[in-house]
């Protein structure tokens, strides 16, 4: 029976090299350095693909639609006959890389993603809407590679500032440093906010303490991904209650990992709360993405 661990292992070394390949190790590396590594994940993804078609699985991956049954008879005995799903999102990953590296030229060094970090689908999905709605105020619940990204497009459209919340300060202390190593100080603030109880209707919940932060501008894209869920149940659900006052008449709310059950229920209440009071509310679901991501367009009802 044919083993899917050795391709898989390759997936994530050409993804670890085109990284290497974009993050200079040194101010003494020239575009002939990353031109050079750029052709090595080049003929990676050359053998990968034959690798693909060895298999028996590139003439599924090229259709759309379903495979016929005669086009399943025909694949070799024991070959799977459809791309594995952690496969896919390897690719996925992988485009959204490329994505990231060619939609930000000024980028110099990409922390690490995945993991508790964002993934690179949702990450190229955050700089698309950037580039695409050129915000002047973003705000971010937790930060991270995610703050990065979003300084260094604000920074391309020149104009906007994100303003990214920590509870954790040695985690705010190494975002700043990252920002600081992509030259995005001035496009970003990220602010230690330890965490508060709060009043949510008849409810107490831990959220961001906000009484620093400088709220005059009204936000135009809200980025969530804090606090972690260990902090409560539902625990980025205090957000939009707290911070609804302060959207610009048309917001858009970009929430991580929304395959998560805590996050299904949140995204549920919070389209509940705001039409409730008279927001209209568009959802955009991206369920493909490794951990899930959704797009809620926020626009107030005069």
């Amino acid at each position: 029976m044919f083993s899917q661990k050795p391709l898989m292992k390759r997936l994530k070394a050409l993804i670890d090299s085109l990284k290497r390949a974009f993050n200079a190790p040194s101010p003494s590396s020239t575009i002939g350095d990353r031109d050079g590594a750029l052709l090595r994940v080049e003929r990676k993804l050359d053998l990968l693909s034959q690798q693909l078609i060895q298999l028996g699985l590139e003439p599924l991956a090229n259709q759309t639609d379903e495979p016929t049954e005669d086009q399943r008879s025909k694949l070799v005995p024991g070959r799977i006959p459809v791309i594995d799903q952690k496969l896919e999102n390897q690719f996925l990953q992988l485009e959204s890389l490329f994505s990231i590296y060619n939609s930000l030229p000024n980028l110099k060094l990409l922390p690490p993603t995945r993991g508790w970090a964002g993934s690179p689908d949702f990450l190229a999905k955050i700089i698309e809407v950037i580039l695409k709605q050129k915000p002047a105020f973003v705000l971010e619940a937790s930060s991270g590679v995610s703050t990065v990204v979003i300084a260094l497009a604000l920074k391309l459209n020149n104009c906007g500032k994100v303003v990214s919340l920590d509870h954790e300060d040695h985690y705010a202390a190494k975002t700043r440093e990252n920002v600081k190593v992509n030259e995005a100080e001035s496009n970003s603030i990220v602010q230690h906010c330890p965490l508060k109880e709060y009043t949510v209707g008849e409810q107490s919940w831990k959220w961001y303490d906000i009484e620093e932060v400088d709220l005059t501008r009204k936000i135009d894209i809200l980025v969530i991904d804090g606090p972690p869920r260990t902090t409560q149940f539902l625990a980025r659900y205090p957000a939009v209650p707290l911070l609804h006052e302060y959207f610009a008449d048309k917001a858009l709310v970009l929430l991580d990992d929304a395959n998560r059950d805590d996050e299904v229920i949140i995204v549920g209440k919070w389209i509940a709360f705001l039409e409730a009071i008279n927001y209209k509310v568009e959802v955009h679901m991206f369920n493909h993405f490794e951990k899930g991501m959704v797009m809620l367009e926020v626009c107030r009802v005069a």
